[in-house]
């Protein structure tokens, strides 16, 4: 029997994992040890190891060890849901009207990114629909904190050319509420895709899931995409409260000022962070989105909006 191959997950679909190598693509199943091993479902950016064996069908031998991953806690699982692995940066994903942007959910996704060590950008898409294409100046602010900010509109093509250039060569998660366009945005970048595009809602004004599971897709100048489906919550799983302060960039400098070790800047006296709030250096909404964080993460609840 030759060498097992090694390969990245694209896709999982009715028990098949398909795996890009450099020698073409390959569906192949989990079976005995392998499956035992992994624990759980092997997730979209998994490297694994393969055979192919005399029927021509190929199995899964191995799956290697994860350098990084964005996860989710499961409200219908009540535990870990891994939406990518080996991910390098999270790309949040809004548009500037239809759905309007969620900025609590945007917070939650950075707040992840950043409890995974992972970098974030934001991509702002439907620019077409505002005057003068303008980024809402609620997520330009983000732009402050060190997050890029990428205006865009996958119907024109506007700005497509430096979102490519941040994509290139990394492996990045699409994530964001449905409708605002990331399958418009990845048939924009790969024309051949030919992915299904939802209408947003008339009356909700929400976007409608056309993504129903992970998939990730080779880039021609290297790196690949994950698209995922369409979220309207996001929470960390397993999140240590005492962790949550540092997933917001602006409370990290000001933490070690408050005057208890243990302050959890909701209004305890002396409180660094909630002065900041107090003064206007530190947004009320994302000091809110820290607390309803913190609230899940103290009851070892699941947080749902």
């Amino acid at each position: 029997m030759p060498d097992p191959l090694t390969g990245r997950v694209l896709q999982f679909m009715a028990g098949v994992y398909r795996i890009h190598t450099s020698e073409g693509t390959f569906d192949c199943s989990l079976r005995g040890k392998a499956k035992r091993d992994a624990g759980e479902r092997v997730a979209i950016g998994d490297l694994v190891t393969f055979e192919r064996l005399e029927d021509e069908s190929c199995r899964i031998t191995e799956v290697l060890p994860r350098e990084s991953r964005l996860s989710r806690h499961s409200l219908a699982k009540r535990r870990e849901q891994v939406l990518a692995a080996n991910v390098d940066q999270v790309a949040a994903v809004f548009s500037v009207a239809r759905p309007e942007p969620d900025i609590q959910l945007l917070d939650r996704l950075l707040a992840v990114a950043e409890l995974h060590d992972l970098a974030s950008l934001i991509v702002v898409n439907k620019t077409d629909l505002t005057q003068n294409e303008k980024v809402p100046p609620e997520i330009a602010a983000y732009a402050a904190l060190g997050y890029p900010v990428l205006p865009m509109c996958a119907k024109t093509g506007a700005g497509l050319d430096v979102l490519q250039e941040m994509l290139a060569g990394r492996i990045t998660v699409f994530t964001g509420p449905s409708g605002v366009g990331k399958t418009s945005i990845l048939n924009a970048i790969l024309p051949d895709l030919d992915l299904r595009v939802g209408a947003v809602g008339e009356r909700s004004g929400r976007g409608k899931h056309t993504t129903s599971a992970g998939l990730l897709i080779p880039l021609p100048d290297g790196g690949y995409l994950a698209d995922t489906p369409g979220i309207q919550y996001f929470e960390p799983a397993g999140a240590d409260p005492a962790d949550l302060a540092h997933a917001f960039r602006e409370f990290r400098p000001l933490v070690d000022l408050c005057r208890f070790a243990n302050c959890r800047h909701r209004a305890e006296p002396g409180c660094a962070v909630r002065a900041a709030v107090d003064d206007g250096s530190v947004y009320e909404h994302r000091h809110a989105s820290y607390l309803s964080l913190l609230e899940a993460a103290e009851g070892g609840r699941e947080y749902g909006r």
